[in-house]
């Protein structure tokens, strides 16, 4: 049985940034146009999103908008976005 993941999107310098998370097996990726970002397994996988998303009480399974408020924390923390990885280039 093929489960669906939950999508979220943000534009990032008029590209796509995208995150799916599946909850069959709690794995939340990452990706942009070049490929993934970064694949997080379980348990951390539920904790980077609680951490943004504490009031929600989605337990293991995040709801779109939950995974939308992490995409957006993501990107505008992660390096790879924010300008710090592009200084050291």
């Amino acid at each position: 049985m093929r489960s669906r993941s939950i999508r979220a999107e943000v534009l990032f310098d008029s590209q796509p940034i995208l995150a799916h998370f599946w909850p069959s097996t709690g794995q939340l990726v990452i990706s942009d146009r070049d490929g993934i970002v970064e694949a997080i397994l379980p348990p951390d996988s539920w904790i980077a999103l609680a951490v943004v998303n504490a009031g929600s009480g989605w337990g293991t399974r995040p709801t779109s908008a939950d995974l939308q408020g992490f995409l957006e924390r993501y990107v505008a923390t992660h390096s790879r976005f924010n300008g710090t990885e592009r200084e050291r280039l």
